[in-house]
């Protein structure tokens, strides 16, 4: 008798305890990054509008906490002075894109195969660099 309760109890035990197969993917919590078809590769999901940042060169994209386009660049005369860049809003995102190839529309971003900004220029397409306060820096 108290074989068959241990046996029972044991085998209650295993099969209470064992990892159960699921089709359904893993859990979703509510601060999980949202992707969008547009995003880029180094593209940071902890950015935050105005926050600083140091990635101004390359892969320099990044998504605010409501989805919103950010990049990180450098504001010129600062005082007291800083040596970081903070996030900025960005034109709208189109994903990796080749120098020169045809734009959507003006006033939008992409990024290159090399993880510089690109932005584009009408009739010259996509074109690597930037819009500062006094217009656009090639890079």
């Amino acid at each position: 008798m108290i074989r068959k309760m241990l046996v029972a109890s044991a085998l209650g035990a295993a099969l209470c305890c064992a990892p159960v197969a699921s089709a359904q993917p893993g859990p979703i919590y509510w601060d999980d990054p949202v992707r969008y078809s547009t995003d880029v590769p180094g593209m940071n999901y902890d950015a935050h509008l105005t926050g600083p940042c140091t990635n101004m060169d390359r892969f320099t994209f990044g998504r605010g906490p409501g989805g919103e386009a950010l990049q990180c660049r450098w504001i010129p005369n600062q005082w007291p002075p800083i040596y970081t860049g903070f996030w900025q809003t960005s034109y709208e995102l189109f994903g990796v894109q080749d120098i020169g190839a045809p734009c959507p529309k003006p006033q939008s971003a992409a990024q290159a195969s090399d993880g510089r900004p690109l932005v584009c220029l009408g009739a010259q397409g996509w074109q690597a660099g930037k819009y500062n306060g006094v217009g656009f820096t090639p890079m």
